[in-house]
């Protein structure tokens, strides 16, 4: 039976050339019981790439590959993916999540070869990016990381960028989308920055933004995003499309909007399975590759309480006339709240009051146009 699924591989572990202030992952890192699994060996790969085609049968798998940095492992595992999925009935849709910084020639030209979905984590101009972007010298990165992309450009590798927003961002949103718009990267995420869930030594309050932060600087990008696309000019930003697209009769393809988890199979080095990258500690594993199935772990108990335990419990929710767009909230951004409460709620509520008329004005000329 042909089926679908979606699969993100940390091949690197928690490994990284980099050490981001923000890192969500080096925290969650440092309170398992073992940070850094080492890399993926090519045994595993092997079973991982066996497992997707025994459960997809022909479908289609999205196969994406994240940190730590996943261009550290080297360019000779990534060869040796494509060799092994070249074979298969499933077909294999490849993303790799990067921080721009390991990109060469050869790594470019593979990508474009083999039809890599790229993504660069760039926090905007270079005062904003090596704030805190920076490596283990404390040295900025943004150099190293505008070069790779040059190298994607010259081979025409489909990329894209990923902005974590923090409290001292959000504040210059503005200078950060024209430097954007400015250099032509027109396929854009913006994700407010997040804790680890078990950051027992809150590291990372100062990068939080608070609900009121949040609602002017997401009005802030919005009104730039209307003003482009009202124009005509071509300019992607994820969470906005998915809005207009919720508009238009498609359904949310970003899993933190659809109001109830899905099982994304984030697989670490040694094997081990979760079902979200936030929730990577060990007692949530819902199995190991080497021993079980996707079936089996998506029967796993764990696995079916993860997900009913994501829909909003929020007896605000019920009667929220946003609540198809809202849904409430991505269960991560509500773990550590009082009550369970999605802790952007007020500002998603005054932001959807503020763009709702403006994403439906758009829906209306796009469809007219079709």
């Amino acid at each position: 039976m042909m089926r679908n699924l979606s699969v993100m591989v940390k091949p690197s572990s928690s490994k990284c050339n980099l050490k981001c202030k923000y890192c969500f992952y080096n925290s969650i890192a440092d309170e398992r019981e073992v940070s850094d699994y080492g890399f993926l060996s090519e045994e595993a790969l092997e079973v991982i790439v066996n497992r997707i085609e025994e459960y997809c049968d022909g479908g289609v798998c999205n196969i994406g590959f994240q940190g730590g940095e996943p261009m550290l492992i080297g360019l000779d595992f990534y060869k040796k993916l494509v060799e092994l999925t070249s074979s298969k009935k499933t077909k294999f849709n490849f993303m790799i999540q990067t921080n721009g910084t390991l990109i060469t020639e050869d790594f470019a030209k593979f990508f474009y070869d083999n039809k890599f979905l790229v993504g660069v984590s760039l926090d905007g101009n270079k005062d904003m990016h090596d704030l805190n972007r920076v490596n283990h010298s404390q040295n900025g990165s943004f150099k190293e990381v505008m070069k790779g992309i040059d190298l994607l450009k010259k081979y025409n590798v489909d990329f894209n960028i990923l902005v974590v927003v923090t409290r001292a961002l959000s504040n210059k949103i503005e200078s950060c989308y024209k430097f954007l718009r400015k250099n032509d990267f027109n396929y854009i995420q913006f994700i407010p920055f997040i804790e680890a869930l078990e950051d027992c030594n809150n590291n990372n309050l100062n990068f939080h933004l608070t609900s009121s932060q949040y609602e002017n600087y997401i009005k802030r990008l919005f009104d730039m995003w209307y003003e482009d696309v009202s124009k005509g000019n071509m300019v992607s930003i994820r969470y906005f499309d998915n809005i207009l697209g919720l508009f238009l009769g498609q359904e949310y393809e970003a899993c933190d909007m659809r109001g109830v988890c899905s099982c994304q199979h984030i697989i670490e080095s040694d094997g081990r399975v979760y079902p979200c990258d936030f929730y990577t500690y060990e007692k949530y594993s819902i199995g190991n590759i080497f021993d079980e199935s996707f079936d089996h772990m998506h029967e796993n108990e764990i696995t079916r309480n993860f997900i009913i335990e994501s829909v909003s419990k929020d007896k605000k929710c019920e009667t929220c006339k946003y609540r198809a767009l809202c849904r409430g909230g991505c269960k991560r951004y509500r773990a550590t709240t009082k009550d369970n409460k999605y802790m952007f709620c007020e500002a998603n509520y005054k932001f959807f009051e503020y763009s709702y008329d403006r994403f439906r004005e758009l829906a209306i000329k796009i469809s007219n146009r079709r």
